[in-house]
């Protein structure tokens, strides 16, 4: 839900590129971005990681303009879809590196036989 503050606030940002008014998103939405991308990547210190990344990218990329209605919901966007980019690649990488089984070097399997009747009785004299 967007309010009237996070509204004069996107006003500003757009037509000043004032950091404090950037410096108020962060400030809003630092902590449930983290708690967001802490669920999706099961690491908080990664979250946070994260979540200021993205935040510098923004800044850095000026994407803010292309913000239409709720920065939350924006910003909850941005971190979805990297979690899920960073999920993804863990997932290839993790396949990646799992050893292959190694060929067996003795040769086909030994399948045992009942032992045959003149072999029994030379074992048993």
């Amino acid at each position: 839900m967007i309010t009237s503050e996070d509204t004069a606030m996107l006003s500003v940002l757009k037509k000043d590129n004032t950091l404090e008014a950037y410096q108020y998103f962060f400030m809003k939405y630092y902590k449930p971005l983290c708690l967001k991308a802490s669920t999706m990547l099961g690491n908080m210190d990664e979250a946070r990681e994260l979540v200021q990344k993205i935040f510098i990218e923004v800044w850095k990329t000026r994407q803010y303009q292309q913000i239409e209605h709720a920065p939350g919901g924006f910003f909850y966007q941005l971190i979805d879809a990297r979690c899920r980019l960073l999920q993804e690649n863990a997932a290839v990488a993790a396949q990646q590196n799992k050893a292959p089984c190694p060929p067996c070097e003795t040769g086909p399997a030994l399948v045992p036989t009942s032992i045959s009747t003149p072999l029994i009785m030379a074992i048993e004299r």
